[in-house]
């Protein structure tokens, strides 16, 4: 996988690399088109709810390295994978197992997400 922005260092033998903050469409492709579970989050710099859950979103990004891919998208950046995901608010989360959206949180809801991650992968 060669996504561009790596927040946690290099994985050990068999770890995804965790955490990406997505700069192209090609990197979310990647990241889509790979054989595990995706969790992406829709933000933005000026809204703050979106501020305060990039720290409980990358801790669970590193509690699951094992398990599945993190990727950040900025909502002003990819509107039109906004529009593909029907992001209304943010952020915005959306967990994606095998190519279909499996659940989605909205919010700042750090126990729903960290429940729904846990449950669904």
């Amino acid at each position: 996988m060669s996504l561009t922005t790596q927040v946690f260092g290099v994985p050990q033998p068999g770890w995804y690399r965790v955490y990406y903050i997505v700069n192209n469409i090609q990197e979310l492709v990647t990241a889509l088109t790979q054989d595990h579970p995706v969790v992406l989050m829709f933000w933005a710099d000026w809204n703050e709810p979106s501020k305060v859950m990039v720290q409980p979103y990358r801790d669970m990004a590193e509690a699951k390295k094992n398990e599945a891919v993190f990727c950040r998208l900025d909502f002003d950046k990819f509107k039109d994978v906004v529009e593909k995901f029907r992001v209304k608010a943010l952020p915005t989360f959306v967990l994606i197992k095998e190519g279909e959206e499996q659940h989605r949180v909205v919010g700042t809801k750090v126990e729903e997400l960290n429940t729904t991650i846990k449950n669904n992968i």
